[in-house]
């Protein structure tokens, strides 16, 4: 992803409870690849439905990602590059 090399969506509490609805409020912590300091913090919007994901950036950016196979977890961006979900945060967030 040419715009987003490392992003940790953390949702708002809030929302995070609503079980029905398939987009939450949330913020984007970006990272460049291989850094573990993040260069932006910024509200974003997370939707998931039927294993797509569409991650709204406040500054523009939308990353439409498509699953690949029955991996869970591998996904391809608009572009087609390879995009992947890493585990590890629990409750606290994604990592994309």
């Amino acid at each position: 992803m040419k715009n987003l090399l490392a992003a940790v969506l953390t949702a708002l509490a809030t929302c995070a409870c609503q079980a029905i609805a398939d987009t939450v409020d949330a913020r984007c912590d970006l990272y460049p690849a291989g850094e573990d300091r993040s260069v932006a913090m910024i509200p974003c919007t997370f939707s998931q439905r039927q294993g797509y994901v569409t991650i709204n950036r406040s500054d523009g950016v939308v990353h439409d990602l498509s699953p690949v196979g029955d991996t869970p977890g591998k996904f391809t961006d608009q572009t087609g590059r390879a995009v992947f979900r890493q585990s590890g945060l629990g409750d606290q967030g994604l990592i994309f």
